[in-house]
This record gives C-alpha cells, structure tokens and sequence, in this order.
C-alpha cells in the first residue's frame, strides 16, 4: 500500500523546489538558508507513516542570482547535501500472531526457548515463548489490538486456520485484545492443532500450510497505520496451496520466523518461510531462532530506517546513489549522512533534478524528496571566422557570444569576458571586457583594429562564462585583417641639383631633363617601397624611400649603374632603356608599374 502525503513547496525565479510524496504526515521546504555567505541549502522535511521525520537536503553552489548554471561541456552537476530520519513517535497498531500447530511443532527445538516460559521445549514451546516475549514487550503506545491466528494443514477438515477468541467477557468470538494478560492466556492454551482460550477452535494439524496460516493472519490484521504478523513456524512447509496463490493485503509487515530444523529457505514446493516474508511491505523479515535472546522487538517493526538515496533527471529512471553516502546507506535511525554525487554530461537545456530519500519506520516506508532547476548551457562566438580589408581608418569588427541552453533557448544575465588569445591586436586589449547577456542570451564585443601594417594578421578572440560551481565555458573565432590592394606609384618631375625643376610633359610622359621624384601612395602602408627598373637591361634600383629625388639617363651602351648626385638628387641612376617606376608595400603587394621616358643619350 503507498501513503501518499501532501507537502507544501515553495518556488523562486529559476530555482524551483518540487516536494515528493512521503508515505505518511506531511512535507514542507524550508526557504532557502545561506550557508557561509557562499551557498544556500534547500531542505525538505516530512514524516513516515509512524510520524519519524525525514529530510532531504540539496547545497546549491554559489551562483548568479536565482539561477544554477552549469557549463557544456562538460555539463556536469555535482550534487551535494545530506538526508536524515529521525527515531519518531511509534504508531499504535495491529499485531496478529500466525502459530503454527501443526504436526510439524511437536519435535524438540533445537534451541533453548526456556522450558520455564511454557512448560514444554518443544518447537511449539519455542513459537509460544516468542509470541508471550513480544507480547510482553508492546504497550498501548507501540499496539493498540492483538490478534492470533493458530494454522496447521494437510486434511481436508477441520479448516487449516483459525482466529482465536481474544476476549472471555464478550459474546461471541472477538478477534482482538489490547497486550496483556487476555493475549497471555489465548497463547498459553494452544496445543497440538487446537488453541483453548477463550474459545475452543481447532484446526487439521498432519502438516503446516504457510498459505492458510498467512492468508488467515492477513484478513485479521486490520486497517490500522502499523500492521504486523508474526508469522511463527517449524520453517518446513508441508502443505498446499502454494503461499504465492493466498490472499494477503498490502501495507502487512510479515516478521516471519523458523523456531525448527529448517531454514527461512527450506525448500518446498508450497514455498518457503522465505517466499511468506516475500508477501509482505517493505520491512518484512525472516530470521531462523535458537535463541529468545535473539528475538528482536517487533512491535517497533525496525524502529526507523534511512534506507536509500537516489536521483532523477527529468523524471527518468532513478539512479541509486546510496554509496556516495557518508556513512553508506542503508542506516538505522536516528540517522544522518552527507552525500557528493556528479552526474556526467547532461545536455544543453533546463533540467529538473531530484534528489529523493526513502526511509521506513514503524508505520511503513516513505520517501521525501527535493527538486532543484539547473539550467545547462553553451557558448558560442560569432562569426566563426571573417575577413575584412584594412585600409580606411577607424575600422571596427565586432563578434557577439550566445549562451543558450538547447531548446530552452538563450540564457540572459549571464557576464561573458572577452579576451584577445592571439594577433596584432592582441597587445592594445590586452585586459579582458566584460559584457552582459541580454534576453536573447547574447553579448556582443566590438574593438577598432590597429591602422597602417601593425594591424595586419589574424587576431584570435575567446568569450567565456563561468558557471555557478566555477567551471568556465569558452567559445573562440578569429578575424583576419588583410591587404590585397597594392600601392599606387607615380614619378612626377623631380628637382635639379639647384633645386630647380624642368619643364617636362608631366608624369608618364617625356621628361628631357631625366629629373623624377619616385613617389607611391598606399592605404595601408605609411611607407611603401618604390623601385625603378632599367626597361633594356632589367636592372632593378631600390627599393627607394617614396618620395626620392633621382636623375635618370638612358644610355644604351653604358653598364647600368647608380651614383650619388648633390642637392636634392639622392642618385644619378643610368640604364640601357626607359625608367618603369612600381611599387611594393608592407603586404608585399606589387603595383603595376608607371613609365619614366627619357630620350636616349646623344652619341
């Protein structure tokens, strides 16, 4: 039988807490405390049937507000926290005695059961002594109702069962007593196949029939919150049906024992003390006996228990973390454990993870749990890769970072850093920016790249988050700053020694005199290279300082060769034809070139 409880929860802006069912009482969550000024612990308390308190707790990480934020990848929780249960107030209920009185009992026990408690050492002897020691030892705290049902088995009649009368005073059968003295003197009176007290029932008694002793103990044993049989017996059995076929309800602790020759195992083909302990609730037991002394006290039903501690994400198959525990699961009560358990590469979205303690008192199981949200996100920078032509001053780009969670889509309020990894822009940012994400989940970041030929290269950018249990996420892209386009060159005419600048077509065309200035203009390169090359011979001269003052001849017979001139003519360059003027810049970029026409040098 499940106890289904209802329990208050509380809910915060990204973090909500999901309260489970406990088998008895109620669940509350706590508000979230701060512990340390770092963290806040998100605690769940309930009670089991039998009013034990349990309580799951969750420590969430520090992070941003209201929100638990992991990184993918790797996408990995750590859970930590505790779990507890509590010793409780036990709760009054039913216990039926199950004797059996069969044939079966009649040989000597090989135990010492205290022939002074009956009169008799025998296997009977041994069931009735248990039965009068846990009758002495419950209250009308721990049992409010007593029952006992005598079975035996293996003739068609008398019947193979039968509840015995628990009160004198009353007419008719009455099926329970309070402990004490009424259940002292039915015990007392049961002999072979038959139990005296406070009316005669009899029962076939050539062999034990598990399934009539349990099916008859479990119709008797009553609504209350803690049911109980005691199921007492040789440990053989030797009648039908199998126990796997008798009615028996659910919610029954079956405390099962074998005062006889035989094992909880013993094989039958009816089934075994085994197979009854298998009908009953959560808590049921069966343990051979060769001791009073090693009688537990049934009447609490184990007292309490924190038996396992599990985790569910997203509602899906529950993963048993019990030996992450300290000290490991199961514990009896009153008991507290720590837990730290990782869970490994959750995928990109919002994730509802549970963390459930399951517990036992006398009143049966139960289970609390706590729900956290913990939202699962990635990052990345764009655009990937991009190209611009650098050239025209005040040239920006700008790269902007996403951080979404899969299909819950992007992620606001989460601070990104950008960094320069690598690249010719890397020394004039070297501090880290920082920008927030917007509703979208998204941050942008936009610089201004160096001018002239230092801002050439591939820059290398990262954006990164940090999440809340400190892993950072990262994203990089690159930009490349290039130049394709080459200097222009040009060679106007040039001054004479005196300073002075002949008359001439202009640039490109005769210049008699053969004064230039080599000039070359370029958007990136403050500083082109210009060369002049020797059109008969292929002599190439430079590279020049744009801007230089020469004086070309063309003498085609002479060797090329260049001189230094005075004034403002650096070099007196002779060639065997035409002067070609082009230029080369810092991308090495070569221009076409430009003629400088001088006519030939007369013979």
């Amino acid at each position: 039988m499940s106890h289904t409880a209802r329990l208050s929860s509380i809910s915060l802006v990204f973090v909500a807490l999901a309260l489970g069912a406990v088998s008895s009482g109620c669940g509350s969550a706590s508000k979230p405390e701060a512990t340390g000024g770092s963290s806040a612990r998100l605690t769940v308390t309930g009670e089991l049937p039998a009013k034990a308190a349990i309580s799951v707790t969750v420590k969430e990480p520090p992070k941003p507000p209201d929100l638990w934020l992991v990184a993918s990848p790797p996408g990995s929780v750590t859970l930590q926290g505790s779990a507890t249960v509590g010793s409780g107030a036990v709760a009054p209920g039913t216990i039926v005695f199950a004797v059996d009185a069969s044939q079966a009992t009649q040989g000597t026990s090989d135990g010492t059961c205290d022939p002074g408690t009956t009169g008799i050492n025998t296997i009977l002897g041994c069931e009735i002594a248990a039965a009068l020691q846990t009758n002495t030892r419950a209250s009308p705290t721990t049992v409010t109702q007593t029952g006992v049902v005598v079975f035996g088995g293996g003739a068609e009649s008398p019947a193979s069962a039968a509840a015995a009368d628990m009160n004198g005073d009353l007419s008719g059968d009455q099926p329970f007593a309070a402990p004490g003295t009424a259940v002292e003197a039915v015990l007392r009176s049961i002999t072979l196949g038959k139990v005296a007290v406070f009316t005669e029932h009899t029962v076939a008694a050539p062999a034990p029939s598990f399934a009539a002793g349990l099916q008859a103990a479990g119709a008797l044993a009553g609504t209350g919150p803690t049911k109980t049989v005691v199921f007492l017996a040789n440990g053989a059995n030797g009648a039908g049906p199998a126990v796997s076929s008798a009615t028996f309800p659910e919610g029954v602790v079956v405390r099962a024992f074998a005062l006889g020759n035989h094992a909880c195992g013993a094989a039958s083909e009816f089934g075994s003390l085994d197979a009854v302990k298998a009908r009953g609730a959560a808590g049921s037991t069966c343990q051979r006996l060769t001791s009073l002394s090693d009688l537990p006290d049934v009447t609490l039903a184990e007292a309490t228990k924190l038996q396992a501690l599990t985790v569910v994400v997203d509602g899906g198959a529950p993963v048993d973390i019990s030996s992450s525990t300290t000290p490991p699961l199961p514990q009896a009560g009153p008991a507290s454990v720590q837990y730290s358990y990782t869970l490994q590469g959750l995928a990109p979205g919002a994730h509802e993870i549970c963390v459930q303690a399951d517990g036992v008192d006398s009143g049966g199981p139960g289970l609390v749990k706590a729900c956290v949200k913990v939202t699962v996100a990635s990052i990345a920078l764009t655009p990937a890769t991009h190209v611009s032509e650098l050239g025209t001053p005040g040239q920006t780009h700008t790269v902007t970072a996403t951080v979404t969670a899969g299909a819950a889509g992007g992620v606001p309020g989460i601070p990104v850093t950008f960094d320069f990894v690598s690249g010719p822009n890397a020394p004039a940012n070297a501090s880290s920016v920082s920008r927030t994400t917007d509703a979208s989940g998204q941050a942008s970041f936009t610089y201004t790249a160096l001018q002239h030929c230092k801002g050439l290269g591939t820059d290398t950018i990262q954006a990164c988050f940090t999440d809340s249990q400190g892993t950072k996420a990262c994203a990089s892209a690159t930009q490349k700053w290039q130049d394709t386009i080459p200097p222009v060159p040009s060679a106007p005419p040039g001054p004479n020694p005196g300073g002075n600048t002949p008359g001439s077509s202009g640039n490109g065309g005769q210049n008699p005199s053969g004064f230039y200035r080599l000039v070359a203009v370029d958007a990136v390169d403050e500083d082109p290279q210009v060369f002049l090359k020797d059109a008969g011979s292929g002599t190439v001269f430079g590279p020049f300082k744009s801007g230089i003052a020469v004086k070309y001849t063309q003498a085609p017979g002479a060797k090329p060769d260049k001189k230094g001139m005075a004034g403002e003519v650096a070099w007196h360059i002779t060639g065997k034809g035409d002067a070609e003027v082009y230029a080369k810049d810092c991308a090495d970029n070569v221009s076409d070139p430009v003629w400088a026409l001088v006519p030939p040098k007369p013979k």
